[in-house]
């Protein structure tokens, strides 16, 4: 079940990987998302711990990205509020993710292989 509950975490990475890819960084850039994707599944604490700082780190990139296209439509005067809603839910989902890696359940399930 632990294994099924991580396939939110590596949705919100491969979120992350889409836009950059629509920001124009390339395929290869792009798909740097999903090194920590693939980390989530080895189960050592320091993994897991990089996978929370990343997204905690994503969660600011899609702040950043609501700010900026706010601004912009704004500056445009075309209608922001929706676009905005909806990359802030990405913020809020992405944090989430980064907190349920590090409940209890999780934190046990990680640290069985360290004994």
């Amino acid at each position: 079940m632990i294994r099924l509950a991580l396939l939110y975490p590596v949705l919100c990475f491969v979120l992350l990987g889409a836009h950059l890819l629509f920001h124009g960084f390339g395929l290869a850039i792009a798909l740097l998302p999903l090194v920590p994707a693939v980390l989530l599944f080895v189960r050592r604490t320091w993994c897991v711990q990089l996978c929370v700082a990343l997204l905690i780190l994503a969660g600011f990139e899609w702040v950043r990205t609501a700010v900026e296209l706010a601004m912009a439509r704004q500056a445009a005067e075309l209608p922001w509020m929706r676009a905005t809603v909806i990359i802030g839910a990405c913020a809020v989902a992405t944090w989430l993710a980064a907190l349920m890696l590090v409940t209890r359940k999780f934190s046990a399930f990680y640290k069985r292989d360290q004994q």
